[in-house]
């Protein structure tokens, strides 16, 4: 089968969508991922065996600009169904994949055209995230993209799928609530789960991160206050009374309206000795700065976008035997209370985090458990081999175009 991914944005720099292709293509599928990829790369790349990567020929920011306006002119949507019909007659396309849901028009529009069935991939809860974008609320950014506007048209967008893949339980069921004609065999289930056997073959460097007297605590991600990077911040000194040899590593980029206050934090004398962060670090030093930690973090803010499921960090996390301290969104406690594998706090209580936080750090071998807890979840459950049938699944008893 050929499959089409459709992908506003660089595929290479997206783990759930480049595991969905592999478990695709390890079965014997062909993928196309039409993806937007930032550096200049041919027209049609070999990703790797039966995966491929058609560019959509259009600068960044214009794409973005088009993207900003697609409440009030609909020519994002025009220009990428364009493109969808021509990949999918030339290559022979048989279903279209449309990765979140402001994808799912463009794809519509071509399968109507060519008669083959559209999976959509909700990544996030994209009304409710659209909500929380500085950029999209800012006056006047929020007269022209209209963020209030995606919940009035997700019911429709969601009845443009054959089928709807989602990040967890708790995101079915608020779709199927919401929505009850979608029917919950239609919606599959694949959470943020990595490729093992991917991030096991890289190399744990112990001379990476050379601060060997102090308690590491980790986070891998965006850095912006919604990601409750700030609650970490405050939990972190009030933490530091009893434990002054707490250090916290921060690797991510730097949401860009928030950038000057950030480094201000970080830049203050009683915390830029506890303080290291880097705006990025290639995937294959993730192990090490793993394994160099002493609790590993998700701090995001409670609300309905962080809802929907789990960053791919939290499994990163677990399968390198870290404990984990997460807010108490409910699919990170799910995954705590199922797994025993760390603890929550109250969601934007930097006290409440510092109580737990100190909690795990005083007792090793509670920590060690944890640890281990995790590490086995992900090995037994949470990873691609043993997930990924949903997503083979999502393609079962689906219409091609061959057919």
């Amino acid at each position: 089968m050929k499959t089409g991914f459709i992908l506003n944005g660089d595929f290479i720099n997206d783990p759930r969508v480049i595991n969905e292709a592999r478990i695709l293509a390890e079965n014997g599928n062909l993928v196309y991922v039409l993806n937007l990829p930032r550096k200049n790369v041919p027209e049609f790349k070999e990703f790797e065996k039966n995966i491929f990567l058609l560019k959509f020929p259009i600068p960044e920011r214009l794409n973005n600009y088009l993207f900003a306006l697609e409440n009030s002119f609909p020519l994002f949507d025009f220009l990428w169904y364009r493109k969808i019909i021509n990949i999918v007659k030339k290559y022979g396309i048989e279903i279209l994949h449309a990765h979140d849901l402001y994808m799912a028009r463009a794809a519509k529009w071509a399968s109507c055209d060519l008669n083959i069935p559209v999976i959509l991939d909700l990544h996030e809860n994209y009304p409710e995230a659209v909500k929380e974008y500085r950029w999209a609320n800012r006056f006047p950014s929020k007269m022209i993209v209209r963020p209030g506007k995606w919940k009035r048209k997700e019911r429709k967008y969601l009845s443009y799928a054959d089928r709807i893949i989602v990040l967890s339980s708790n995101f079915k069921n608020i779709l199927l609530s919401e929505y009850p004609e979608i029917g919950p065999d239609k919606v599959v289930i694949y959470p943020n789960v990595p490729d093992i056997k991917k991030l096991l073959s890289y190399k744990i460097d112990k001379a990476l991160f050379p601060l060997k007297d102090k308690q590491v605590i980790f986070y891998f991600g965006v850095i912006s206050k919604r990601r409750g990077i700030l609650t970490a911040i405050r939990a972190l000194e009030a933490a530091l009374k009893d434990h002054p040899a707490l250090h916290l590593l921060l690797i991510g980029p730097i949401d860009k309206a928030e950038s000057d206050s950030f480094l201000k934090v970080f830049r203050k004398e009683n915390l830029r000795d506890n303080i290291t962060y880097y705006p990025w670090k290639d995937m294959r030093e993730f192990p090490s700065y793993a394994d160099c930690s002493a609790v590993c973090i998700s701090p995001v803010l409670k609300n309905s976008q962080h809802e929907s499921g789990v960053a791919n960090k939290i499994f990163q996390y677990m399968l390198f035997g870290k404990p984990l301290l997460v807010s108490d969104c409910i699919p990170q406690v799910e995954i705590i209370n199922k797994t025993g594998c760390g603890l929550s706090f109250r969601s934007g209580d930097p006290e409440d985090m510092a109580l737990k936080l100190s909690e795990l750090l005083s007792d090793r071998e509670k920590n060690l458990i944890m640890g281990e807890k995790g590490r086995k979840a992900v090995m037994d459950e949470y990873n691609t081999e043993k997930q990924g049938i949903a997503i083979l699944n999502a393609y079962t008893g689906l219409k091609t175009g061959k057919s």
